[in-house]
């Protein structure tokens, strides 16, 4: 993963939906005893989350877009929904709906970062 590529990660592996999440852009690893983090900034270059996330995944625009929109809906109407999601699960039924397979961007993306 190189600096300023464009990331979904999540504080936890699993990707609960109701733990922190960020989609933004790739900027470095933490050192962390019990393994590293992925260090992931917003478009003007602060960190989403202080202490770094465990699990992060390139993601193409469009696939950050929809995660933004879709997280969006939930936190409206949290109490409606009578599940709780994981970001992975939503990430790999969107690319798998719209046959996406997992970017390989090398060049640093331009989309707003965004994070819960």
């Amino acid at each position: 993963m190189n600096k300023g590529n464009y990331v979904l990660a999540t504080k936890y592996s699993d990707g609960d939906i109701l733990d922190g999440w960020g989609v933004g852009f790739f900027d470095s690893m933490l050192p962390k005893y019990g393994g590293d983090r992925y260090m992931v900034t917003d478009n003007d270059g602060s960190q989403l989350r202080g202490n770094g996330f465990r699990r992060c995944e390139l993601i193409s625009p469009e696939e950050g877009d929809y995660l933004i929109d879709f997280c969006k809906e939930y936190e409206a109407d949290r109490m409606r929904w009578q599940e709780i999601y994981n970001l992975w699960d939503v990430l790999a039924s969107f690319r798998q709906s719209n046959s996406l397979r997992v970017p390989e961007i090398e060049e640093p993306a331009t989309k707003d970062g965004f994070g819960c």
